[in-house]
């Protein structure tokens, strides 16, 4: 991207979201993070990792309503660096009865911060409700639709939750004049 300086690769990073619609009307989402080494990290305390292998590999899986609310998680360590590591599993679940919205991540850092969970495991959770929010937008749009046309009217404000909160969706921008002209500035 920068140009024709030579470069060597020395880690790649994936973040993997897929959201589940199920039949009884809740969402599974999971997260996977995979850190791969395209180079030795050599340790004092253990085995390197070796280009190829993965320093993290990890997924966390929620069970959402359509209401936002979390109803179960589960957390895994497919490869971590520590044998301590997957012992951070099992704190997500405190999350269980929280609600994704405004002081979510708060409220993360709360019952998960420091030393009781594991870095790559809360920087997805902001992806998990993410890739909520994204998959289920449809559902929750359509319902408020058949409610009332007008957005305006709608019960639920979190389906046009996101105006202003980006460049395209600037509340004097022309995406919102056609998709929405009623929530439109003058």
């Amino acid at each position: 991207m920068f140009g024709t300086s030579e470069r060597e690769l020395t880690h790649t990073r994936q973040i993997t979201c897929h959201a589940y619609r199920r039949k009884d009307g809740l969402w599974e989402i999971e997260a996977t993070v995979a850190d791969e080494k395209a180079q030795a990290v050599v340790f004092r305390s253990r085995e390197p990792v070796r280009p190829g292998e993965y320093i993290h590999h990890m997924a966390i899986a929620f069970l959402i309503d359509g209401d936002f609310n979390i109803r179960d998680v589960e957390a895994r360590m497919m490869a971590a660096p520590w044998r301590e590591c997957p012992e951070a599993s099992e704190v997500y679940r405190r999350l269980i009865g929280l609600q994704i919205g405004p002081g979510f991540r708060r409220q993360i850092r709360e019952r998960v911060g420091s030393g009781e969970g594991c870095a790559h495991l809360t920087d997805l959770i902001t992806q998990v409700g993410n890739t909520y929010t994204q998959a289920s937008w449809p559902d929750r749009v359509a319902r408020q639709i058949a409610i009332d046309p007008d957005p305006r009217h709608w019960p639920d404000g979190r389906s046009v939750a996101f105006i202003g909160s980006c460049h395209g969706w600037r509340r004097d921008g022309e995406a919102l004049r056609r998709e929405y002209p009623e929530l439109a500035d003058e």
